[in-house]
C-alpha cells in the first residue's frame, strides 16, 4: 500500500511539474505576443524613463570610467597613510577623498581640454571651409570649362556649363522659396537646439554629482547586490552570477578604457603628423580620426573618409597625402598600439569583430558599433563553455583543432597540426 502510495506520489509530482511548465510557456507566449503587438508603446515609455534618468545614466557611465583613477589613488593614498593614522578609518575616509578628487580633476581636465582647445579650433576650421567652399567650387568649374572649351569636347564643356548655372538657378529658387518663407521654423529648431543643449549641460552637472555618490558607495551598493542574490539564489548560482558579473566587467572595463585610450593616442598621433605635413583643418580632421578610432576594424576608415573630403576642397594632393597617412597610422594601430593596449581583452578573432560590428552597428548605431565586440565577446566566451561542456559529458574532444578535416586536399590532419 505505502510503495502504491508513493507511485501515485511520484505520479502526481510528475504531472503538476508538466502542468506548471505548460502553465508558464502559455503564459510566456502570450507576454511576448503583448509585447509585439505594444512594441512602440513599450519603445516609448522606455524612452520617456531612460530620458527621465539621463542624470544617473551619465553619473553611471562617468563613475565606470573614473573608476580606475579613484581605485588607484585611494589605494595608494591609504597604503601610505595606514602605518602613520592610529584611526584606518580616517586614513580610509581620506584616501576616498582623495581618490575623488583625482577622479574630478581628471575629469574637469578632459571637459577644459576640448571646450579650450578642440572646439575653438572646429569651428574655426568649419567657418573656413563653408567661407572657402564656394569659391573652391567656383575655381573647379572654371578649371572644367578651360580644359574642355577649344578641343573635341565642346559639347560636353557646354553641357557642363549649362548644368552649372541650372544647380545655380536650382539653388536660389530653393533659397527663395523653401529656406527664406521658413526662417521662423529654424529659429524654433535653434531656440530647441539651446534648450536641448542647456538641459544636457545639466544633466552633466547631476551626473557629476551622482558619479561621485557612485564612486564613494560602490562598495555598499555592490555588497547589497550580493546580499539579495544570495537570498534569491542557492549558494553555487550565486557564485555563477558573481563570476558572470566580473567577468563581464572585465571584459567592457578593459575594452571600453583600452580603446579610449588607444584613441586619444591615435588623435594626438594625427594632430602631430598633420602639423608636420602642413595639412589643413588639424583639429577638425584629428579630431573626427580620433573618436571613430573608438570603433573597432572600421573605424579609421570611417573617420577617414569625410576628413579627406574636407581637406580635397582645399587640396585634392593633400587630401591624398592625408589617406597615405591614415593608412599608415591604422597600420601602426592595428599591429603594434592596439594589440599592446587591449590585448586579449575580448578573445574574439577577426572574423567575429567583424560580425559583431556591422550587427551591432545595424541594430542599435553607432553606440552598437562600439559595444557590440565586448557584448558579443561575452556571449561567445558562455556559449563557448556551454559547448565545452557539452562534450565533456559525452566524452568528446573540447578542442576545435580535433574536429579540423583537410582530406579533400589529400592532407593528413595531423601533417598540418
Amino acid at each position: 500500500m505505502k510503495r502504491g502510495s508513493k507511485l501515485k506520489e511520484r505520479f502526481d509530482e510528475k504531472y503538476l511539474k508538466l502542468g506548471a511548465t505548460l502553465f508558464l510557456t502559455a503564459v510566456a507566449i502570450i507576454l511576448f505576443y503583448f509585447i509585439l503587438q505594444n512594441m512602440s508603446h513599450i519603445s516609448s515609455a522606455i524612452g520617456t524613463l531612460a530620458n527621465i534618468l539621463k542624470p544617473f545614466i551619465y553619473g553611471l557611465i562617468m563613475a565606470y570610467l573614473l573608476c580606475p583613477v579613484f581605485n588607484l589613488v585611494t589605494r595608494r593614498t591609504y597604503h601610505r597613510l595606514e602605518n602613520r593614522c592610529k584611526n584606518k578609518r580616517r586614513a580610509f575616509i581620506f584616501a576616498k577623498v582623495m581618490g575623488t578628487t583625482a577622479a574630478l580633476a581628471v575629469l574637469i581636465a578632459v571637459f577644459a581640454a576640448v571646450a579650450a582647445l578642440l572646439i575653438p579650433q572646429i569651428v574655426k576650421s568649419i567657418v573656413a571651409l563653408v567661407t572657402v567652399m564656394p569659391d573652391r567650387i567656383q575655381d573647379f568649374s572654371q578649371w572644367v570649362t578651360k580644359m574642355l572649351a577649344g578641343s573635341r569636347y565642346e559639347a560636353l564643356s557646354d553641357s557642363f556649363t549649362n548644368t552649372v548655372n541650372h544647380a545655380s538657378e536650382y539653388l536660389m529658387k530653393f533659397i527663395q522659396k523653401r529656406v527664406m518663407p521658413n526662417v521662423g521654423g529654424y529659429v524654433e529648431m535653434i531656440s530647441q537646439g539651446l534648450y536641448m543643449t542647456i538641459k544636457t549641460f545639466l544633466n552633466i552637472l547631476i551626473g557629476i554629482i551622482v558619479a561621485v555618490y557612485f564612486l564613494n558607495s560602490k562598495e555598499k551598493f555592490k555588497a547589497e547586490i550580493c546580499k539579495i542574490i544570495y537570498a534569491l539564489f542557492r549558494r553555487d548560482k550565486a557564485e555563477e552570477i558573481f563570476e558572470f558579473g566580473n567577468f563581464t566587467n572585465r571584459t567592457f572595463g578593459g575594452f571600453i578604457n583600452g580603446k579610449i585610450i588607444d584613441s586619444l593616442i591615435i588623435g594626438l598621433i594625427c594632430f602631430v603628423l598633420m602639423k608636420i605635413l602642413g595639412l589643413p583643418y588639424v583639429a577638425l580632421c584629428s579630431t573626427i580620426v580620433g573618436v571613430t578610432n573608438i570603433i573597432p576594424f572600421f573605424g579609421p576608415f570611417i573617420g577617414a573618409v569625410p576628413s579627406a573630403i574636407i581637406i580635397c576642397v582645399i587640396d585634392p594632393i593633400k587630401a591624398g597625402e592625408f589617406l597615405i597617412m591614415i593608412f599608415a597610422l591604422q597600420q601602426f594601430d592595428g599591429n603594434i598600439l592596439g594589440p599592446k593596449i587591449l590585448g586579449g581583452t575580448t578573445g574574439l578573432s577577426s572574423f567575429w569583430v567583424m560580425f559583431a560590428i556591422i550587427l551591432g552597428g545595424g541594430l542599435f548605431g553607432f553606440l552598437g558599433m562600439i559595444l557590440g565586440v565586448p557584448v558579443f565577446a561575452i556571449i561567445y566566451h558562455y556559449f563557448k563553455l556551454y559547448t565545452e561542456k557539452r562534450l565533456r559529458r559525452k566524452g568528446l574532444a573540447e578542442e576545435t583543432k580535433d574536429y579540423q578535416e583537410f582530406n579533400k586536399y589529400d592532407i593528413d590532419r595531423r601533417d598540418i597540426l
